[in-house]
């Protein structure tokens, strides 16, 4: 299994985005943010989803997928999608996930080699015992 990171970069649309100052943000300015990034999630999500949905093929096969996105009140228009693919390209249309003005780039393929907390069963000590009569 690999991992798809691409980088999304939406044009600034609230007032928080548009002056890049988020320091000291009122109610209503949050709320702005906050629903600007709610309408592109359910702009996108019927996309998304539909990858999961898609017949078996030969490669890119989307088994996961996750949007991340910025927690800082004058960045919301970025994001990081993760898809999940059995191997090699997902087949994704990137313009699909942008509006005119914004941009998706793959930033790259990568493989998990270790993550923490550690999994629940340590592979090692299995592959080991395993060989061992």
């Amino acid at each position: 299994m690999a991992t798809v990171a691409i980088r999304i970069e939406l044009p600034p649309k609230g007032a928080l985005e548009t002056s890049g100052d988020g320091t000291n943000p009122t109610d209503d300015q949050t709320n702005e943010e906050l629903q600007i990034r709610q309408e592109y999630i359910d702009r996108v999500a019927p996309v998304l989803g539909a990858l999961l949905a898609r017949p078996a093929r030969r490669s890119g096969n989307v088994t996961e997928v996750q949007l991340l996105g910025t927690d800082v009140w004058s960045q919301m228009n970025h994001y990081l999608l993760l898809v999940t693919v059995d191997i090699g390209d997902p087949g994704i249309d990137l313009s699909a996930l942008v509006p005119s003005g914004g941009e998706a780039t793959v930033i790259g393929s990568y493989a998990n080699l270790r993550q923490w907390p550690a999994e629940s069963t340590d592979v090692a000590f299995h592959t080991i015992a395993a060989h061992k009569v």
